[in-house]
């Protein structure tokens, strides 16, 4: 019995009349303004609705079904109900009738209350199974939260970065350019390939050598040419050595180039690492949405739980107020007697009086119920 149900019970028993308005019962009025236009087309799909028109309207048409609902249960609850116990009904039974009465009353009640209390439980472990799931709910969005903010933190960076690089590659393309035109004018006459060309070739030919079935002759040849090209990178840098311009040029653009190519790494890890929190937040907000239409079915069979409990209470009021009325009928009984009670006596001394006015001979108690009667 929950805290309501108690004070209508201890009212009765108190001979108070209870309230029964049920707080608890009332279902609160849904938000539709947080549901998508989607949702909100699948729900008048649901009711048969039209499923045109903006978000606004599709809302107004919900909750203009909603009121309509509403109106025709209200109209169903004041329906005349036909109450289970009638205490018009308990004038003119004896002393005898009302107890067998009041024990059937009290074989009800007792069943009543039971019932009672297991919707009762019911309701509560709906009620738990709720609030769980709305802390469930709570903690999905907490994690959108987190990892929307880590997300938008880490697209920032990687602007920030990108930024950076745009000007250090700037800077390389700058310096590549000093360092090849000052190489062009020292070594002019030399014909020196460019490096990069000269590495590009041998990744060309290593990956052929380790892809391409060749026989020994030409493997031999492909690794004679990888040897070549090697050998002239490696003239290439002894030549540049001998200018310190020149190898100070190459070196600042060298040192440029690889803080380019951190910053395009540091780049990535940044963006890969805010998909992922973004992914994450997906995840987590529809992990949110699965557990707050879990914690509204669930707060639906609560609602419903504690209805059949409130009907059930107030029938077990009834029985309560059928069984104080026999107890004070009762004890107003052994005070006078009852009316039906009153009337086999009445009978009787009429009887006893015709007996002793024909002659009859009466015992002393039959003259003194005739005497009670007011008829000697």
């Amino acid at each position: 019995m929950d805290s309501e149900q108690e004070t209508q019970a201890t009212a009765v028993i108190e001979g108070e009349q209870p309230s029964n308005v049920s707080e608890n019962s009332a279902k609160p009025a849904p938000d539709y303004n947080d549901l998508t236009v989607i949702k909100l087309k699948e729900l008048l799909k649901e009711l048969g609705l039209p499923l045109s028109g903006k978000k606004s309207d599709l809302i107004e048409r919900l909750q203009a079904s909603n009121e309509k609902v509403d109106e025709e249960s209200g109209e169903s609850k004041e329906e005349t109900k036909e109450p289970l116990v009638s205490i018009d009904k308990l004038d003119g039974l004896s002393r005898t009738e009302l107890r067998d009465l009041r024990k059937e009353y009290h074989k009800q009640a007792e069943v009543l209350r039971v019932k009672r209390d297991e919707l009762n439980l019911k309701s509560q472990s709906h009620a738990s199974e709720r609030n769980d799931l709305n802390l469930k709910a709570k903690e999905h969005m907490d994690k959108v939260h987190v990892h929307r903010d880590l997300r938008n933190g880490l697209n920032v960076e990687v602007g920030e970065i990108r930024d950076e690089r745009r000007e250090i590659t700037n800077q390389a393309n700058t310096l590549k350019d000093v360092f090849l035109k000052l190489k062009r004018q020292r070594f002019s006459g030399l014909n020196l390939p460019p490096v990069s060309k000269l590495r590009k070739q041998i990744q060309e030919l290593e990956l052929k050598q380790m892809t391409t079935p060749l026989t020994t002759d030409k493997e031999r040849a492909l690794v004679d040419e990888i040897s070549s090209l090697q050998n002239k990178i490696r003239q290439h840098d002894e030549l540049i050595e001998t200018d310190t311009e020149v190898l100070d040029a190459r070196d600042t653009f060298r040192e440029s180039e690889n803080k380019r190519r951190e910053l395009g790494k540091k780049m990535q890890k940044s963006r890969q690492e805010a998909q992922a929190a973004h992914h994450t937040m997906k995840d987590s907000l529809r992990l949110n949405r699965q557990t707050r239409r879990k914690a509204d079915a669930a707060q639906k069979q609560f609602v419903k739980a504690k209805e059949k409990a409130d009907v059930v209470h107030n029938e077990y009021i009834e029985y309560l107020r059928g069984m104080q009325e026999i107890d004070r009928m009762t004890a107003s009984q052994g005070r006078s007697g009852s009316s039906a009670d009153q009337r086999a006596n009445a009978a009787s001394a009429e009887e006893l009086f015709t007996k002793f006015l024909s002659g009859e001979k009466l015992s002393t108690e039959q003259l003194m119920i005739i005497q009670k009667a007011g008829m000697l």
